[in-house]
């Protein structure tokens, strides 16, 4: 299992809803850089080799059919292939998540937030996607998260965090008939912004009218030492997350630090659209996840 925040991935049409720079008035972006930054991300999936692979900062749908199809040619292994994906966005939002997947996806469910009872207007807010899948006889829920960033100030976006954050919680409670239950994506929190309790074991709570019960998860980072997925204003944090529900379901977590996706100076080697290098701000998390733990203590 993989997470990569692609960072303002966008496919070669102008409808309008892109950033400003890759618009085509702009001469920095169309169909031929598209295909090219296109190309750079299946060359490194197919390194990474997950069975699922979740992105967020991708604009459409058919940036995962152009994945997906671009990684099948001349494949004739079934189980190599994508045969499975998942998108979702909300209306005005210009980039979205997504999934592709070697397991078959069931079910996919959006959880979006409508605040009323803070003093100002809530601002856009990306919702949680709930993607159930199937894999040999467990069935799995993951959900998955890109928050709201702290552009305004960290201090006074961290209150639409705390919101999302309890839509999570929520989820986590009323998942009943999942085996497998974990959350994943861009959480634009730091591991040590987190409540947690005296054993590391992270606390999501619930406020405001949808108050829920306090939800425990657990992180494959507290059993590593590296310094972070992201590298803001000479600092890493680590703001791509896991989280499981049960301590024992995950293994071999890692941020993957392929040195076509780094600088010289060993932070992430970030896209640049004036010459179109680089691969994405964020590098990528991966862990394992162990579908079967009756071995495990």
């Amino acid at each position: 299992m993989t997470n990569w925040n692609l960072q303002t991935f966008f496919d070669g049409n102008n409808d309008g809803i892109e950033y400003g720079d890759f618009r085509k008035s702009k001469n920095l972006w169309n169909e031929d850089f598209y295909e090219e930054r296109l190309d750079r991300l299946c060359k490194l999936i197919e390194e990474i080799d997950s069975d699922v692979f979740v992105m967020e900062e991708i604009e459409n749908e058919k940036i995962l059919y152009d994945i997906s199809n671009k990684l099948s040619h001349n494949c004739w292994y079934r189980n190599k292939i994508y045969n499975y994906a998942a998108f979702g966005k909300e209306n005005g939002n210009s980039i979205g998540l997504g999934v592709i997947s070697k397991y078959p996806i069931e079910n996919i469910k959006f959880h979006g937030l409508d605040v009323r009872t803070e003093n100002e207007k809530a601002p856009q807010m990306r919702a949680l996607m709930e993607v159930n899948m199937s894999a040999g006889n467990k069935n799995i829920c993951m959900y998955v998260n890109h928050w709201k960033s702290k552009s305004g100030g960290e201090e006074k976006s961290e209150k639409w965090r705390l919101w999302q954050e309890n839509i999570l919680a929520r989820e986590f409670s009323n998942a009943f008939d999942s085996d497998i239950n974990f959350a994943t994506g861009d959480f634009n929190k730091d591991y040590f912004d987190f409540t947690r309790n005296e054993h590391n074991d992270f606390l999501f709570n619930g406020i405001g009218e949808t108050k829920t019960k306090q939800v425990m998860l657990y992180s494959p980072w507290n059993d590593v030492t590296d310094e972070g997925s992201y590298f803001f204003r000479g600092k890493w944090e680590k703001i791509d997350h896991f989280f499981f529900a049960e301590k024992n379901r995950f293994s071999d977590f890692k941020v993957i630090k392929n040195d076509k996706i780094l600088k010289s100076d060993g932070t992430p080697a970030r896209y640049e659209l004036y010459n179109h290098t680089g691969y994405s701000d964020h590098l990528p998390i991966t862990c394992r996840i162990i579908l079967d733990c009756s071995e495990r203590s």
